[in-house]
């Protein structure tokens, strides 16, 4: 039995943070009691083990913590560096079946490489495990990732952001001779320039990358981490300029721009829970890592690219719900396709069939939707998030929303009339980040000297955060957990 205590700036639903006293008392094999204030505050089973923290980045979403879906107040911070085994180690966040080691085999999710989105998952430092920004956390016993030798433990701090970079890159594969470009190089825009050009170079793969940004410490930044070239996007430029645009801002007007400027395919990776162009479930559609197709027949194939090297069966999305609103002639057009199923129903209807064993999706690999046809943004927004104050949607994690809609405005000009894809994803394997950094000192380089512009030790947290919200101080801000606190003892 472990009793480990200590003090940590915790953070509030205003945003603030205040001194809390926490206690993590148990072991790997019974288990853990989290006593807050000296008051039992959660427990949490087997698998968990003890990590120390040395470093914890602060990230867009730490930033935005508050707007986001999860209970406060909570010990926040997920980019980790720690020490386990008297090894420097980084910190996967998605508390599944698979990353504990416990039942992962009967979990549809864990089973079918979906670990990440297994519905029973809790997350470091973003709903309800305790976070990275305190000396130390509880991690399940598999995802915790030991560092290569060589790789400085500063820059492994950018590894879980590089991994969702490198996930999005994965996703929304660049083909020979095609232009990509990454809005917003700044904290996850930067790495996921890097992330385009390890992937280039690993796979031998010719496409070019543009870093669109107004400022010159970015372009330069962008450039050190294996971009062409650099535009500004506030100086004018066509529409369908490139065939994939990384919309890394977090904000809806970044969106629309990426919206205006993408040809084949925009990759979303901003998780800022605000209501976008209609769309009120954007964030969640991110968090599910789906995607929203144009209506039409080769939609019904859709898949993503990784989940063939990943060894998993083709797949053949048997079925697909829809939406009341579609119109009866454009369904007759789709069902001359087998072996589709389409489902009309109400969404409230549909999700309390979900929940009976074998309701509806017989055939699919998930007791989810394959797919989903909707006839309106609002119905859009039904499928991500059926029921008011439920974290589940319609759709398998990884599935697609067809979108079928007569409404005005840049989204469905985009995807309606112009046949625009929009992906989003969320985390990636930390193991291939890992080799990134490895293999590229010129990237890994330019990630120390030229990112990591500020580093707070813990008490200075608040400072931290204010720092990296103030984006012409600062591209990576870094927190230093290194020196025990007087009362804190393990």
């Amino acid at each position: 039995m472990q009793n480990i205590y200590f003090q940590v700036p915790e953070y509030q639903s205003d945003g603030s943070f205040c001194t809390t006293e926490y206690r993590f008392q148990g072991d790997e094999d019974s288990g853990w009691m989290i006593i807050r204030n000296g008051r039992l505050h959660q427990e949490l089973g087997r698998g968990y083990v003890p990590v120390r923290t040395r470093y914890c980045g602060v990230c867009s979403t730490d930033l935005a913590r508050r707007f986001l879906p999860y209970s406060l107040p909570q010990i926040i911070g997920h980019e980790v560096v720690g020490e386990y085994g008297g090894r420097p180690v980084v910190v996967e966040i998605n508390a599944s079946h698979k990353a504990l080691g416990r039942g992962w085999e009967d979990c549809p999710w864990c089973a079918s490489g979906w670990s990440s989105q297994c519905p029973e998952r809790i997350t470091l430092g973003i709903d309800r495990l305790p976070g990275g920004f305190a000396p130390w956390l509880l991690a399940p016993r598999h995802a915790v990732v030991p560092i290569p030798e060589g790789i400085d433990p500063l820059v492994a701090g950018l590894t879980e952001p590089l991994a969702a970079a490198l996930r999005g890159v994965e996703v929304t594969r660049p083909r020979d001779g095609e232009r990509t470009a990454v809005l917003g190089p700044r904290r996850l825009g930067a790495l996921c320039i890097a992330a385009l050009a390890g992937f280039r170079t690993k796979h031998g793969t010719s496409f070019t990358i543009t870093a669109l940004t107004r400022h010159a410490h970015l372009g330069e930044l962008s450039m050190g981490l294996g971009a062409d070239e650099v535009a500004d996007p506030s100086k004018g430029m066509a529409e369908g300029s490139f065939d994939i645009v990384f919309d890394t801002t977090g904000t809806p007007d970044g969106f629309e721009l990426a919206l205006r400027l993408a040809k084949r395919a925009v990759h979303l990776k901003s998780t800022h829970g605000r209501s976008v162009m209609g769309l009120s479930r954007l964030s969640d559609l991110v968090v599910e890592e789906q995607a929203i197709l144009p209506c039409r027949l080769e939609s019904l194939d859709f898949h993503w690219p990784c989940e063939t090297e990943a060894g998993f069966p083709p797949r053949t999305n048997p079925n697909v719900y829809v939406s009341p609103s579609v119109p009866k002639e454009m369904l007759r057009g789709l069902a001359v396709i087998d072996p589709h199923r389409f489902h009309r129903l109400p969404p409230n209807e549909a999700w309390f069939y979900l929940q009976q064993p074998g309701g509806l999706t017989e055939g699919s690999p998930l007791p989810r939707f394959d797919l989903a046809i909707a006839g309106s943004l609002g119905e859009l927004d039904t499928v991500i998030r059926p029921v008011g104050g439920s974290s589940g949607s319609l759709l398998r994690p990884g599935g697609a929303v067809m979108l079928v809609s007569n409404e005005t405005n840049p989204l469905t000009e985009a995807v309606c009339r112009q046949g625009l894809v929009i992906h989003s994803s969320r985390c990636g394997d930390f193991r291939p980040a890992l080799e990134i950094i490895a293999n590229n000192p010129s990237i890994a380089a330019a990630m120390r000297e030229s990112m990591i512009t500020h580093r707070f030790p813990l008490n200075r947290l608040a400072d931290a955060f204010k720092t990296a919200g103030d984006s012409r101080k600062s591209i990576k801000v870094m927190v230093e957990v290194t020196a025990p606190s007087g009362r804190e003892r393990a």
